[in-house]
């Protein structure tokens, strides 16, 4: 039997946290495990369980999202952490990615994209819309809106190969089919250049990409 992903939903408009919960009960590979109204509330229940995927809300009295990112990057950095929003400036998702968020939901998204962006962040460890993708962080860093602090590496062809296929968005399976080899074996590549680039994760890589130039 297929594991079912565990998540957590944090937003303090109940109509619109209740009507979610709803829509994604209708699933049953998912399952909903921490409902919260604010970052304080979601802290305590977390002491008790952590789920794979947390839908978060940005505005939220006691506790917000942005604080709520900044933290799980530090105590829970295996969560994988889409943030509801109607409107993001440019400069506010690269923070967030930054902290570690792993990708981006439009709150009058429907319930189809919701459940795709879930998949990515559980198989390629993030999801970019049509608004947060890798063109606009590559316009970004071109120009100098941000830059993180990655030190160029020496990457072997396979890794170089590895992180363009990253880049356009494949899983690891697809990765596999693409060059020939098992998905084991993309892992462990995967691995290496997370340890070599000190990339916290797949949204590290990109950026560490584009900042080094590997997409030209």
């Amino acid at each position: 039997m297929k594991k079912r992903i565990r998540l957590a939903i944090v937003d303090d408009q109940q109509l619109f946290r209740k009507g979610l919960i709803a829509l994604i009960r209708e699933f049953e590979d998912l399952e909903i495990i921490i409902e919260a109204r604010n970052g304080k509330e979601l802290m305590e229940l977390l002491k008790v369980q952590q789920p794979d995927v947390l839908l978060l809300d940005l505005k939220m009295p006691e506790m917000d999202g942005f604080r709520v990112t900044e933290q799980l990057g530090k105590l829970y950095p295996e969560i994988r952490i889409l943030v509801l929003s109607m409107y993001l400036h440019n400069a506010t998702l690269l923070w967030l990615l930054e902290k570690g968020a792993r990708g981006f939901l439009f709150k009058d998204s429907d319930i189809s994209t919701v459940t795709v962006a879930i998949s990515s962040v559980m198989e390629t460890g993030y999801y970019f819309n049509d608004h947060i993708s890798q063109k606009m962080v590559k316009e970004l860093m071109r120009n100098n809106t941000i830059s993180p602090d990655f030190t160029p590496v020496v990457l072997s062809l396979r890794e170089i190969e590895i992180i363009r296929l990253i880049c356009q968005e494949l899983t690891n399976k697809e990765i596999a089919m693409q060059l020939f080899i098992s998905a084991r074996t993309v892992d462990g590549h995967k691995e290496k250049i997370l340890r070599k680039t000190k990339a916290k994760n797949v949204i590290g890589i990109v950026m560490y990409a584009v900042r080094n130039h590997l997409l030209e």
